[in-house]
C-alpha cells in the first residue's frame, strides 16, 4: 500500500429488529433488503416502517407486479431498440410511507433500457401515478 493510498470506507450500518440498514454514501441513500425486496430512502432521516408494514408493501408489490410489467411492455411496444424483460430490476422508495402510506417502485436497468426508467407510485394496492424518464 502506497503512502497516499486509502482503504475504502465502509458505509455506515445500523441493525434494527434484525434488518441491516445501510447508509450508502455514494448514492446518499438509506437502503436495506427485506424478503428479497430492496428498499431505499433518499431522505436524511429514515422512518423505518414496521415489519407488518413492510409485509404489506411486499404483498402489494407482488400483487401489482403483473400490472406494472404489462404497462412497461405497452410503453415499450413501439421502441425497437428497447425490450421488456431483459434484466430490469426494481426497488422501493419508502420516504412517504410514514406520512401517507404510499411508496414508489423504481424500475430500470434493463440491458437495452440505457438510462430509461419508470416510477410507479402505489397507495392502497393501487397504482396512482406512473412517471417515465431518464
Amino acid at each position: 500500500m502506497g503512502l497516499f493510498s486509502h482503504s475504502k470506507k465502509v458505509n455506515p450500518k445500523i441493525v434494527v429488529d434484525g434488518l441491516d440498514v445501510e447508509y450508502r454514501t455514494d448514492f446518499e441513500q438509506w437502503a436495506f433488503v427485506y424478503r428479497g425486496t430492496e428498499f431505499c430512502s433518499f431522505e436524511q432521516s429514515l422512518i423505518l416502517p414496521s415489519k407488518t408494514d413492510l409485509d404489506t408493501v411486499v404483498a402489494s408489490l407482488e400483487a401489482l407486479k403483473p400490472e406494472m410489467q404489462a404497462r412497461i411492455k405497452k410503453y415499450m411496444a413501439d421502441w425497437d431498440h428497447v425490450k421488456h424483460d431483459d434484466g430490469e430490476t426494481c426497488f422501493v422508495d419508502i420516504k412517504d410511507f410514514a406520512t401517507d402510506k404510499s411508496f414508489v417502485v423504481f424500475w430500470s436497468d434493463g440491458a437495452s433500457w440505457g438510462d430509461l426508467g419508470v416510477d410507479f407510485t402505489i397507495r392502497d394496492n393501487v397504482i396512482i401515478d406512473e412517471i417515465w424518464g431518464d
